[in-house]
């Protein structure tokens, strides 16, 4: 039997030490930040207020979307204590998703007011149905597990790019059906019946999530011994390193301001998936053939 109470605790105690963890870094930063540039902003006060915003916003507003985070393109340069206090965060960030992401998975009914199709109950995730328990119902958990990208030396230059990507999960077809089992959706009893109708050589379907913009930094590191090296990181929340006033910031460069949303998403180098997909509660294909990957790949 599902233990609601002992779920409930423990993620409310792990969200309150999150809480805690920024709302020590917040006061650091406010004091204590040597340099900092974030995409169109000319003052520094500006962009570190940005800056604070973007690491403490973890909470959905009225009008913002569902599963999606906040994006904060800039880089922020803090002494050693600082970074340590960030590092605190990401560790904060881990736990709570520790707790939460096993609950996501799980679902369970709720009771609901008298509906006019006459459904009494809804299937929500666990994790909705704690944080609805502790008053939390607007915690963003994708912004809550969404850590800092941290440098751990000082770069010598920043290039942002912007892409826009989708995620292809391959999943058994046992998978899906435990998807839809318990779905009180329209349409949950003809997808359980489609699934029922495949053959037992066709044994995975592709869950295709939605494309998304994603956000890279290019960072290039100088090193007098081995000359400059690179990396590659997200950077959906501004980039932080350790550095003093008497350094100077890096190179930035910031991605052009043609909004991406009207880009046209490049096409997959293979058909995998068939063109329209087989059930109509989620986006689940059939594989064009069946020797596709057995992990999710990125288009």
């Amino acid at each position: 039997m599902l233990d609601l109470t002992t779920h409930r605790v423990a993620v409310a105690f792990a969200l309150r030490e999150l809480e805690r963890r920024l709302a020590q870094l917040t006061q650091a930063l406010g004091h204590t930040a040597t340099w900092c540039r974030v995409v169109d902003t000319e003052c520094p006060s500006d962009g570190l207020k940005r800056i604070i915003a973007a690491y403490t916003g973890i909470d959905l507003a009225m009008d913002d979307m569902a599963n999606v985070s906040p994006v904060c393109l800039g880089v922020v340069g803090v002494e050693a204590h600082v970074m340590q206090l960030a590092l605190a965060v990401n560790v904060a960030k881990e736990e709570l998703k520790a707790v939460c992401a096993p609950l996501q998975r799980i679902r369970t009914r709720i009771p609901l007011a008298k509906q006019a199709d006459g459904r009494k109950t809804r299937a929500l995730p666990v994790v909705r149905v704690v944080l609805r328990m502790i008053q939390r119902s607007d915690l963003n958990l994708l912004a809550a597990y969404r850590r800092i990208p941290v440098l751990r030396e000082t770069p010598k230059r920043v290039v942002y790019t912007r892409a826009r990507t989708r995620s292809v999960y391959r999943m058994p077809v046992a998978a899906v059906q435990a998807l839809v089992a318990h779905s009180d959706k329209p349409g949950a009893a003809d997808d359980r019946a489609r699934l029922r109708l495949l053959t037992r050589h066709e044994t995975h379907l592709g869950l295709v999530r939605p494309y998304y913009e994603n956000i890279r930094a290019n960072v290039t590191y100088r090193d007098a011994a081995r000359g400059a090296r690179n990396s590659q990181i997200a950077a959906e929340l501004p980039l932080m390193f350790v550095t003093d006033a008497a350094q100077s910031g890096p190179e930035m460069v910031f991605p052009g301001t043609r909004a991406t949303s009207d880009a046209t998403p490049r096409k997959s180098r293979t058909a995998r998936l068939e063109s329209v997909p087989y059930l109509t509660t989620l986006p689940v294909y059939r594989y064009v053939h069946t020797d596709a990957n057995d992990a999710s790949v990125s288009e």
